[in-house]
C-alpha cells in the first residue's frame, strides 16, 4: 500500500489518522509518515489494512461524549427522572448501577 492507498482507506472508513493508528495499535506519527511517504507500511500492516477494507468496522459517531459531557446533557436527566419515578425501575437501576464505577470517582482521581 502506498501513501495514497492509505489515505483512501481512511476516507472509505471515515477515520482520522489517529483512528487508523488506534485500530492498528500504532503511534499516529507512523500513520502520518506513511501518508507523506516518509516511511512505508510493513507487509503485516498492509495486510491488516486490507482486512479493514474488506471487512470494515461499523460506522461510529464522530466524537463520543465523555462521561462528564453525558452527565451535562439535559435529555439524560429527563430520562433519569422518568426511570426513577417508578419504584420497580428504580430498584432495578440501583442494582445495575452498583456493578459499575462512578465516573465522578475517575474524574477526581485523574
Amino acid at each position: 500500500m502506498n501513501a495514497d492507498d492509505i489515505k483512501a482507506l481512511r476516507k472509505e472508513l471515515g477515520w482520522t489518522q489517529r483512528d487508523l493508528a488506534e485500530a492498528l495499535s500504532l503511534e499516529v506519527s507512523l500513520v502520518r509518515d506513511w501518508e507523506t511517504a516518509e516511511q512505508f507500511a510493513t507487509k503485516a500492516h498492509c495486510d491488516e489494512m486490507q482486512k479493514l477494507r474488506e471487512n470494515p468496522p461499523p460506522k461510529r459517531s464522530k466524537k463520543a461524549k465523555t462521561p462528564m459531557q453525558s452527565l451535562a446533557d439535559p435529555a439524560l436527566w429527563t430520562l433519569v427522572r422518568k426511570l426513577l419515578a417508578h419504584g420497580a425501575l428504580r430498584a432495578a437501576c440501583e442494582k445495575l448501577a452498583a456493578e459499575y464505577d462512578d465516573p465522578l470517582d475517575n474524574e477526581r482521581a485523574g
